[in-house]
């Protein structure tokens, strides 16, 4: 494990990172050191959270973002990066560096896990469930689209769970790589999942190719299931790079194994 001043990375088309962070790690309560990283508008967000393990998220999610994003520009210091929100309120850099503009991100959290997904040139969503937690099977009946419905349904009802995790993560991380949330209806595009240890994409009533887009999943822990959507490069092969990162600078490889991931 790297412990010491931020050296940067080199982050390639083909390979994006995938950084992990677990909760908790930092003591939120008062002033942490990490909060001098934050500018004036996000101390004061972290201040509007009621419960503490929600400021403690908050304050760990904006901590990986801007030490992980001055790993690749190290010109930019974590306090000194600035986000704007997009046409759907997707947050985006801001900063005018070459560099800087060229970074794509996406951040989800879950209990106990925070991932931040780092590419260039290519639009990424990444979300991460902790799949321990009671499964809301409803959601699929009212929000899935048929087929979905209909496949999660049709299985044994000990499986139901896990396959609607899976889904879930899949069509979360595809509208987050589109940066157009819950604007993009949930029904109107399937994942099908009937292919072991392959994933395939669908659209019904939302312009888009299937082509275009590269999906992963995988469990980084036994209680955690992550799903990575990014957007197709040139022919070269893509392959998730995966890290850990613990406050405030150490820094370790990690292993992972894609359960699912597309064709081609």
């Amino acid at each position: 494990m790297h412990h010491g001043p931020p050296s940067p990375h080199r982050l390639d088309a083909n390979q994006p990172h995938i950084w992990h962070a677990e909760l908790p790690q930092l003591d939120a309560h008062g002033q942490h050191p990490a909060m001098d990283l934050l500018p004036p508008q996000e101390r004061a967000q972290h201040a509007r959270f009621h419960f503490e393990k929600d400021r403690h998220c908050y304050l760990l999610t904006r901590c990986l973002v801007r030490t992980v994003l001055s790993r690749y520009v190290p010109q930019i210091a974590p306090q000194e990066w600035v986000f704007e929100p997009g046409a759907y309120g997707r947050p985006q850099i801001a900063n005018p560096q070459p560099a800087a503009q060229a970074l794509r991100f996406n951040l989800s959290h879950c209990d106990g896990l925070v991932v931040l997904a780092v590419t260039t040139g290519r639009e990424v969503g990444i979300d991460c469930e902790n799949t321990s937690r009671h499964a809301p099977l409803e959601v699929a009946d009212h929000f899935f689209s048929g087929s979905e419905t209909q496949a999660l349904r049709s299985l044994p009802a000990a499986e139901q769970a896990w396959r609607f995790w899976e889904l879930w993560t899949f069509k979360e991380s595809y509208i987050k790589a589109r940066g157009m949330g819950v604007s993009l209806p949930l029904a109107q595009f399937s994942v099908d999942l009937t292919t072991p240890t392959q994933v395939a994409i669908g659209f019904d009533g939302i312009a888009d190719d299937p082509a275009a887009w590269q999906l992963w999943q995988y469990k980084p822990g036994p209680h955690h299931l992550v799903a990575l959507c990014l957007q197709r490069g040139g022919p070269a092969p893509t392959e998730l790079s995966f890290w850990r990162f613990e406050w405030p600078d150490a820094v370790q490889p990690m292993q992972a194994s894609a359960t699912r991931r597309s064709a081609g």
